[in-house]
């Protein structure tokens, strides 16, 4: 079975997908980059992650390296799982390393094989009534703090939850959750059934999609039946599944670790990558830890906010909670190749606030760790790929491309071409590349 023009499968081929043309890498349209090239396509859609890259741009990137059967794609940046995910059907191995441990659990989920789909639907079925029953139960239109107050003991601990979610549909929520959590299963078809649950939190909250990072709208959203939004996302996953059953597969997985420590996360056994695939954060203080803190706490993929603000000081590119705190702390070049990298900007950055500064030298002095690592780890005549957009600080640009490339260049890996492929937020400067390198 192949996907359609729109994604959707079984239908008639009118056109040739973006994918399947020679690929090109610059001047490209907003979905052949970013999340809303994978949003109507099966699987991928499942969890909306706003600085994701397009589906599209993954499959490109392999058949511009002319990836095969014999290769091994890493991305250490795995995100939702998209590179790991394209080369599946591609049927080209891979793997990937996630530090978030709910992001973690999401690629996992989307790019196992699922084969006896009909259980699956029966299961969900199953689930959906006894659902249904225990929400009867529950007065989530007429007094929910009542409810919520006999729950306590059941509310994600996510600060301020009442924030997130209007006290009709957080009562809702919290017998979702404990239904759930009653059964504590380890099974792939009941990881399924917290991934739908898991996809609804920010639909039914009061937070909205409309900057990169979430914020709180000024009204709460009214109480809904969020069951019927749990089924209609249960059957479009479902429906997902069927679509690619016949399509072929090769083995992926995705480990949990930090991208600073390939060689210690990635069981290669001797085998060594041949591609890397991957997006790392971009340097432009976005929080992965801070987006997905409502998955985080639902199903206590983390203990308390403390975790949180670990996870995010661990993490390249965090700038939220303890990381801040590091931040304001100091931080300085950790050799001279990174002091000669940023010293055009630096100062410049420093004159607007030291705190963007000192966030500046701890990415980058990251992102050579990893480059690193990612030396470990690759063979001898590895291709790399890197989707990064650049940043402004107090109006000063930083080309956070060509410093990448510098990085790499330390470790052997020579730059093939910066292509930029969109600008962001038009007049602004700011644009969206891929830089290929080579190693050999």
């Amino acid at each position: 079975m192949k996907f359609g023009p729109t994604g959707d499968p079984g239908m008639t081929r009118t056109q040739p997908l973006l994918f399947e043309l020679d690929p090109t890498f610059t001047n490209r349209g907003t979905k052949a980059v970013t999340f809303r090239g994978k949003m109507d396509m099966p699987i991928h859609r499942w969890y909306r992650l706003t600085p994701s890259f397009s589906p599209a741009l993954a499959e490109d990137i392999a058949k511009h390296f002319g990836l095969s059967a014999t290769d091994l794609v890493l991305d250490p940046f795995s995100g939702v799982g998209t590179v790991p995910l394209c080369m599946k059907y591609r049927g080209i191995p891979a793997c990937s390393v996630e530090i978030n441990p709910y992001l973690h659990f999401v690629g996992t989920v989307k790019t196992r094989t699922y084969r006896a789909i009909e259980k699956i639907e029966r299961y969900f079925t199953e689930f959906m009534k006894a659902f249904r029953n225990k929400l009867n139960a529950v007065p989530f239109e007429d007094r929910p703090a009542l409810y919520l107050a006999e729950q306590a003991q059941h509310i994600p601990k996510i600060n301020f939850p009442e924030r997130w979610w209007s006290k009709g549909n957080l009562a809702q929520l919290v017998c979702l959750r404990k239904l759930l959590m009653e059964r504590a299963e380890t099974t792939e078809t009941h990881d399924l059934l917290r991934m739908g649950a898991l996809a609804i939190l920010i639909p039914v909250s009061n937070a909205k999609h409309n900057h990169v990072s979430l914020t709180y709208a000024e009204k709460s959203l009214p109480t809904i039946d969020l069951a019927e939004v749990l089924e209609h996302q249960l059957q479009n996953m479902v429906a997902d599944l069927h679509s690619v059953s016949d399509l072929p597969k090769s083995d992926v997985t995705i480990y949990s670790g930090n991208s600073k420590e390939l060689s210690r996360v990635l069981p290669l056994r001797g085998r060594r990558v041949s591609s890397v695939i991957t997006s790392p954060p971009y340097p432009n203080r976005f929080s992965y830890a801070r987006e997905t803190r409502p998955h985080l706490f639902f199903f206590d993929f983390i203990e308390n906010a403390k975790a949180v603000g670990q996870l995010e000081t661990d993490a390249i590119g965090g700038t939220w909670g303890k990381a801040t705190s590091v931040l304001s702390t100091g931080v300085k070049p950790k050799n001279e190749l990174i002091a000669k990298l940023l010293k055009p900007y630096i100062e410049n950055i420093h004159n607007g606030g030291n705190l963007m500064a000192h966030y500046v030298t701890k990415y980058f002095n990251d992102l050579y760790d990893h480059a690193g690592e990612i030396a470990k780890v690759c063979e001898d005549r590895c291709r790399l790929a890197y989707v990064i957009g650049n940043s402004k600080f107090y109006d000063n640009p930083l080309p956070s491309d060509e410093i990448l490339a510098g990085i790499f260049g330390h470790f052997g890996f020579a730059l093939e071409r910066i292509d930029k492929m969109r600008k962001r937020q038009s007049k602004s400067g700011l644009h969206e590349a891929v830089v290929f390198m080579k190693r050999g």
